[in-house]
């Protein structure tokens, strides 16, 4: 599957621009891998990283309730 036919390159570029501006080389790799995912595979993704972090003992919450 061609990413860039289906999303639009732009698209696509914009988000590996912002991407690139996270300062963590960890956070910067897992945002870069996620370009392009659809929509069930970025909810599963939030799914088990909610699940990581109840796994480690950490508070799991929903980043939107920030917003």
């Amino acid at each position: 599957m061609d990413l860039h036919q289906q999303l639009g390159t732009a698209h696509t570029e914009h988000d590996a621009t912002v991407a690139g501006m996270f300062a963590s080389p960890q956070l910067r790799r897992l945002i870069h891998t996620a370009i392009g995912l659809s929509d069930d595979s970025i909810d599963l993704l939030t799914t088990m990283s909610g699940r990581l972090r109840a796994a480690a003992g950490m508070t799991v919450r929903d980043p939107l309730d920030d917003y």
